[in-house]
């Protein structure tokens, strides 16, 4: 689903709005479903003025009140090469195609599987945080 963010979000804020906007998109979409996933990767500068690449995770529910839960994922620090073609407008995925002379690695195993060599997957990344989004879902009574 569409998420209403720029094509490579570059702040938090923009990060959690594309993926909220996503599960929201996809509720209007696809109704009958208990709950709804938004996910968006995105990055921000660091004080060091680095840049670093993380995501969001948001699962709305369709109940009444309306359950949300949201995390973000891990960060991590790019590479420079990777940091200077982002600021110069590319994509994410785009720099790490160019950089890593590899083609899709955004629909791949992403710029954390060739920065950790395989030890950790797009998915894996993807995972933590997508498990502390369902906390609320786990203990509604809690929330």
């Amino acid at each position: 689903a569409p998420g209403g963010a720029p094509p490579q979000p570059m702040t938090d804020r923009e990060t959690r709005t594309g993926a909220e906007n996503r599960a929201r998109a996809a509720k209007e979409r696809h109704p009958g479903f208990d709950l709804y996933v938004g996910m968006e990767g995105g990055l921000e500068e660091d004080s060091n003025k680095k840049l670093r690449c993380f995501a969001w995770m948001v699962i709305i529910s369709t109940e009444r009140p309306e359950i949300e839960g949201s995390a973000r994922s891990a960060c991590f620090e790019l590479p420079e090469a990777v940091s200077k073609l982002v600021r110069g407008g590319m994509e994410l995925g785009e720099a790490d195609d160019q950089v890593f002379a590899r083609e899709n690695s955004g629909k791949g195993d992403g710029t954390i599987g060739r920065l950790t060599h395989g030890m950790m997957s797009r998915t894996e990344y993807y995972r933590h945080a997508m498990l502390c989004a369902l906390v609320p879902f786990l203990n509604p009574s809690l929330y």
